[in-house]
């Protein structure tokens, strides 16, 4: 890349055509836009403190702008003395406009002074043309990082370090740094700080070496000449003279930012050039300020010395996450064994009981084996220079061979049952590499020296790794698809510290599917050995948090630890209390294999005990379930909480959820889907024959009944039902009649059906004859009804007399009455009785019977003489007057006079003149 010249000043001939401020002369097809702006840029003004004839003694001014019209442009000003028409004050600048992006070649303050830089402009009648000037002519001046590093070193490295961070900050917009300074020490300055920033930081720093006036000068840092009024400008700039000046007027530095620059200020601007070259690698290419090249830098030194400090390896932890996207994979890897490593040691000395800082050898075999040596294998990477961070490393030493040999891990981090044991140093690729799994691994007892070593070499505010820390580096392991062991490595850690701090009370940390296979085994029996009690027992508020852990980690544990801790911890506290806990309710909404060890243990309780249960909190946990192993406690629950109002569908519900747990052998559940104890439940002591009949109706083909059960239906079809109720009872008998649970009644209850089933065509027939045809076809009906069952006996006899009742010709009631069966007749009287007795009786049935009584078919019989007697004699003697009138005239008018004397004789004195009208005497009654 070349750089275009310009050369501007007052003069007489210039590219203008008139005398005045112009460019001289300029290397032709630089843009006009960027020849005003380098115009504006390079304004001068000597100091008022120095005379205007002492042009000698007037500041340089070395001036660069990454942006000048759209391209850097870097100038050097100086003062010229007076102009050709005699006026003082001029000055002549040489420009360098580059053609684009000046990412290679010096730096800017590198061209202090260098020799190309022209003094005077171009004298000559016309415009002259300047040639470009090629990369190889635009040679650096004195201030290299040889001389700029000597510099930097006498002043100490804490001004260094801030004014590193006020520049650095002035980039990002912040206020700029004005150095009261001469020229060639601000220019020093400049060429420090520009070596001590990342390289394309360094081109993004625009200064000037001399500015009279600051608020002019749009760049970064600014030079002021000594005895500079600054107080106005203190405001609105940093400023700061570095032989005067305290430290404590500069902007406060963030943490961050001041641990690289305070490096970069120790190290000097030789080494930092080797910190940056390293460091480049591991770079994303968005890094901007100090503060982002934190974690970058420390990944470096960690990389390449694999020595640890605790800050670093914090810094490295929470950048990988985002890092591992640009990062190589082996590089990554490394880096998450490097922080496994120190993570081991920082455990391993608290457990020796050793303070932090201890000064220690380091352990025998420690992960400066196998992860320094793939650390310093990564192609490209220097073998020798300066930690990343500069400085001396933290808690190293060297190895053969000037290797560092890395934290101190020998020992290993265990759980009680040895199961956890890790090496602190285990070589990449952990059991993959075709050593043993680590859950075989025996644990070797730490020297103390070496625990001591450990804790000297691992800063425990940095290294102790904590869950989020964990579950970030996992995303990380996930990500590089198990290279070198570090899923295994990570997620063995992972799982003993999160079962640790779940058995001891603490909260379930984050954690992703795990991976790595043999893990996954180890912490499925560790899980299963917690909620089986070997290693103590582990209440409910803890399995909730162990088991959302699992989960989360992509665990399923053993469904028979999950039935055994059902059975052995949560029966018993359920049974124990009618309000479960709220962990007990999560554990049972979430695992139903413990729900149904829990319905295991609770169906040992008694009957009783478990029902009262059932009908709570208790059973309401179970309510919902659909595993048949739960299926007493629900059935006990459906029989205690229902509303009643479809006891079918209860019995239905109950059969099936029955069903359910005989399928899996449920403890606890009856040997019949459908058996005495259930119809007792549903119906209560009510076995009339409309419980049996939906009973009947609800029973599929295919559904189990215990034996007993026929004998209840038979019940209900032996015995005769209550009044009303008859049409029921034969509904049960027809339905037995074709019901597949027919074979299994009693021989009582067969003979019942069989024995209606030849009773009830005659009935039919009667009813259908009616009153005309009637009493020719009773003979039938007592026909069929000889030598039958009781019941048929009873149910016939009561739907004869009711359909004799029914009956309106006298003839034909008359006749059937005198030919029935004392039964029927005495049953007949009875309910008549009854319709004539009451508030209301049944003038129209006592008109009829009058009738019947004096008919010719019964005269002379005992029973006409009984009708009236005992059954119409009776209870009209009874009547109120209304009544009798009532029925009166129900009658025949021919029967009127021989009713009236009956009425009389039948009343005496109180019937006397009952019939007659009453005499009107003044509108009342006499």
């Amino acid at each position: 890349m070349g750089f275009a010249q310009l050369y501007y000043t007052s003069c007489e001939h210039g590219l203008s055509g008139y005398a005045g401020y112009q460019f001289n002369a300029a290397t032709p097809g630089v843009d006009p836009r960027v020849l005003r702006e380098v115009e504006r840029f390079t304004v001068y003004e000597p100091p008022r403190s120095c005379p205007a004839e002492r042009v000698d003694d007037h500041p340089v001014n070395l001036c660069y702008s990454p942006d000048v019209g759209g391209v850097p442009v870097l100038s050097r000003v100086v003062s010229s003395g007076d102009d050709p028409s005699g006026r003082p004050g001029n000055y002549f600048a040489h420009s360098l406009v580059a053609a684009g992006p000046g990412e290679t070649g010096p730096l800017p303050a590198e061209l202090w002074e260098a020799d190309f830089w022209a003094e005077a402009p171009v004298d000559g009648p016309g415009p002259a043309e300047l040639s470009e000037l090629s990369e190889l002519e635009v040679g650096p001046g004195p201030l290299d990082r040889e001389r700029t590093d000597a510099w930097v070193r006498r002043w100490p490295p804490e001004v260094v370090a801030r004014l590193l961070l006020a520049a650095d900050d002035a980039v990002d917009d912040a206020r700029p740094l004005v150095l009261v300074a001469d020229s060639a020490s601000v220019a020093h300055w400049v060429a420090a700080l520009t070596h001590l920033l990342s390289p394309e930081r360094a081109r993004l720093l625009s200064f000037a070496t001399y500015c009279g006036n600051p608020d002019e000068a749009l760049v970064h840092v600014i030079g002021v000449p000594p005895g500079s009024d600054t107080t106005l400008w203190k405001g609105r700039f940093t400023v700061y003279d570095p032989e005067s000046d305290s430290v404590d007027g500069l902007p406060e530095p963030g943490a961050r930012a001041w641990a690289v620059a305070d490096r970069l200020a120790r190290l000097g601007t030789r080494r930092a050039a080797q910190l940056w070259l390293r460091a480049r690698p591991y770079a994303s290419g968005r890094e901007g300020p100090l503060a982002d090249w934190r974690p970058v830098l420390a990944a470096a030194a960690l990389l390449d010395e694999g020595s640890p400090c605790g800050r670093d390896l914090r810094e490295v932890r929470e950048w990988l996450p985002e890092a591992v996207e640009w990062l190589a994979r082996e590089d990554a890897a490394v880096l998450v064994h490097r922080i496994l490593d120190a993570d081991a040691a920082s455990s391993a000395g608290a457990r020796a009981g050793v303070r932090e800082g201890s000064v220690a050898r380091l352990s025998r075999g420690a992960s400066g084996g196998t992860f320094a040596r793939s650390a310093r294998e990564v192609p490209g990477r220097p073998r020798e220079g300066v930690s990343a961070l500069g400085g001396p490393t933290c808690g190293t030493r060297e190895g053969p061979g000037g290797a560092s040999a890395g934290p101190a891990g020998g020992g290993y981090d265990d759980s009680p049952d040895g199961a956890y044991g890790e090496p602190a140093g285990a070589p990449p690729g952990g059991p993959a590499g075709g050593g043993r799994p680590w859950s075989e691994i025996p644990v070797e007892p730490m020297d103390p020296a070496d625990a001591a070593g450990a804790a000297g070499a691992a800063d425990a505010a940095g290294t102790s790794l904590d869950h989020e820390a964990l579950a970030g580096l996992q995303r990380v392991a996930h990500r590089l698809g198990g290279a070198t062991g570090v899923t295994e490595r990570l997620e063995r850690v992972m799982v003993r510290r999160s079962l640790d701090d779940i058995a001891a009370g603490r909260p379930a940390p984050p954690v992703a599917p795990m991976r790595s296979e043999s893990v996954r085994g180890a912490a499925r029996d560790r899980v299963a050995a917690l909620l089986d009690g070997r290693r103590g027992e582990v209440g409910p508020d803890r399995a909730v948090e162990l088991l959302r852990w699992a989960r989360a980690g992509g665990l399923a544990p053993p469904a028979e630890s999950l039935e055994r801790y059902g059975g052995d911890v949560v029966a018993p506290l359920l049974a124990g209390s009618r309000l479960p806990d709220p962990s007990i309710r999560t554990l049972m909404a979430a695992h139903p294999r413990m729900r149904r060890g829990a319905a295991a243990g609770l169906a040992e309780l008694p009957r009783d005990r478990l029902a009262a249960l059932a009908i709570g909190p208790v059973g309401a946990l179970f309510a919902d379930d659909r595993d048949g192993s739960s299926a007493l406690l629900r059935e006990l629950r459906l029989l205690g909480t229902d509303n009643r109002t479809d006891l079918p569908g209860l019995l239905s519900y109950v059969v099936s959820v029955r069903r359910e747990g005989r399928r899996v052998e449920a403890p606890g559940i009856a040997g019949h889907d459908v058996d005495e104890d259930l119809l007792a439940g549903v119906w209560g002591p009510d076995r009339g024959p409309r419980a049996v009949l939906s009973t009947l109706r609800a029973l599929r083909p295919g559904v189990l009944v215990a034996p007993e059960v026929g004998d209840w239906v038979a019940g209900a079809v032996t015995s005769p039902p209550a009044e009303g109720r008859e049409r029921t009872w034969r509904e049960l008998v027809d339905e037995v009649s074709r019901h597949w649970l027919r074979s299994r009644l009693p021989e009582s209850g067969q003979r019942v059906v069989e024995e209606w089933s030849r009773v009830r065509p005659t009935l039919v027939a009667l009813r259908a004859g009616g009153d005309g045809r009637g009493p020719d076809r009773l003979g039938a009906v007592y026909e069929s009804v000889r030598d039958t069952h009781p019941v048929v006996e009873e149910i016939t006899r009561r739907l004869v007399v009711r359909m004799l009742l029914g009956w309106r010709e006298c003839a034909s009631l008359a006749e059937a009455l005198r030919d029935c069966p004392e039964e029927v007749f005495e049953a007949y009287c009875t309910a008549v009785s009854l319709r004539l007795a009451g508030e209301r009786p049944d003038t129209a049935i006592a008109a009829l019977v009058y009738l019947t009584a004096r008919h010719e078919a019964l005269t002379g019989h005992g029973r006409s003489q009984y009708l009236d007697a005992s059954v119409l004699s009776l209870a009209v003697a009874g009547w109120r007057r209304r009544h009798v009138a009532r029925m009166r005239r129900r009658l025949p008018r021919e029967s009127g006079s021989g009713f009236d004397g009956w009425a009389q004789r039948l009343r005496g004195s109180r019937g006397r003149g009952f019939l007659r009208p009453r005499l009107w005497t003044g509108g009342r009654r006499s």
